[in-house]
């Protein structure tokens, strides 16, 4: 009888279910990205290794959070097969559940790789096999949040789903800098495995690689929330998120914090040439589908050529060893970080800008997001489906 009564509840409140989900899987996958890279910090600053460590437990609450999702989501896909089945944002509930069986077996895995192989570096098979599993999952949440708002019928949700879609976007942005991370980091010397790759190749992945993801995930955001100052909140985050993880545990890394933050100017510029491009374009209607303006190549370009920066304080320690000198600490970094920053911002922002541009072209002309008049049309007819 119990079991009845939840069935047809469920039913009856699919869509808002599913909402909710989305929206607690955000809170998940944002505490568990910012558990991640705070480990790694703490793992550079040599401290204390133990299972009970805030960061440790910040990342598997995430995982936690991310589980309890997947689950309601594979319960809503069983029993509701026929109305959740045929929406477009079900995918992101098949691949929150495959993210996040990838990260159960992950964590054990890890363990028995560490008890056979001891001590290991960043880019290990079982290191490699969570962040897969974190990349997943924040894909999936995106595109959720991204499909489901033209379903929903009233102002109030699909504004609160926008406002999800920041902290979405930001986190899929940073665990998307990790994955670039684990190949060009050079950190991955073991106690029995060295998976370090060549300091050039690490350092062309970086540049190739970065740029890209940055410009296309900051014109992606905006093109999807469609209003100004969002790609400019997805990328303060950003900001915040490695600030907190990754600037704030290490005091040597301070001194160059207020600097780091006045990255936010060149991207309100670049959210505002977008914005207002955007709106022009809207207002004469003579855009066609898939076309690039300029403003999105100038947005792309202000955004690629920051990377280096943005990467601070862990992208410098691919460029140590091109640059000939060593890493040993955070007090390190941060004075070579400071000596070679004028030749090596104009080394990186010239390919930073082309590969920035040739990701806010794959954002318009590969990545489609719902337009106000498809938004329209399904509300209606969801409605007239209803019998509203």
């Amino acid at each position: 009888m119990l079991n009845d009564r939840i069935s047809n509840f469920v039913r009856s409140h699919y869509m808002t279910l599913s909402m909710y989900v989305l929206i607690l899987a955000t809170v998940g996958v944002l505490v568990q990205t910012e558990g991640a890279s705070w480990d790694v910090t703490s793992h550079l600053l040599g401290r204390p290794e133990t299972f009970f460590t805030p960061s440790h437990t910040m990342l598997y609450t995430g995982v936690a959070l991310l589980i309890i999702c997947a689950t309601i989501g594979a319960y809503l896909l069983r029993k509701n097969n026929k109305e959740i089945r045929t929406k477009s944002f079900s995918i992101a509930f098949k691949l929150l559940i495959i993210g996040s069986v990838i990260s159960l077996v992950a964590g054990p895995s890890d363990y028995l790789w560490h008890q056979i192989f001891g001590v290991d570096g960043l880019l290990s098979p079982t290191h490699l096999t969570l962040v897969t599993g974190m990349l997943i999952n924040s894909i999936a949440i995106v595109l959720g949040l991204a499909r489901i708002i033209v379903h929903l019928p009233t102002v109030k949700e699909r504004r609160l789903i926008k406002i999800a879609m920041i902290p979405a976007f930001a986190a899929m942005w940073l665990i998307m800098i990790w994955y670039v991370y684990m190949f060009a980091l050079p950190l991955s010397n073991g106690q029995h495995f060295n998976f370090n790759l060549n300091p050039i190749y690490e350092s062309t992945i970086a540049i190739i690689a970065l740029p890209a993801i940055g410009s296309m995930i900051f014109v992606t955001a905006s093109r999807t929330i469609g209003r100004f100052a969002v790609a400019t909140a997805v990328t303060a985050l950003l900001l915040v998120m490695n600030t907190f993880a990754n600037i704030i545990p290490s005091n040597q890394l301070m001194p160059f914090l207020p600097w780091y933050l006045i990255l936010i100017i060149p991207t309100v510029l670049a959210d505002l040439i977008l914005t207002k491009s955007m709106i022009i374009t809207r207002s004469n209607r003579i855009k066609s589908e898939g076309s690039v303006e300029t403003s999105v190549i100038i947005s792309g370009a202000i955004i690629g050529s920051i990377f280096y920066i943005i990467g601070y304080p862990m992208l410098p320690i691919t460029f140590a060893e091109p640059l000939s000198y060593t890493f040993h600490s955070m007090t390190d970094l941060l004075v070579n970080f400071v000596r070679t920053l004028p030749f090596v911002f104009i080394f990186t922002a010239i390919p930073g800008i082309a590969m920035g541009i040739i990701g806010a072209i794959i954002s318009v002309k590969k990545i489609k997001v719902p337009q106000r008049k498809s938004i329209a049309r399904d509300i209606l007819s969801e409605v007239r489906n209803h019998g509203l």
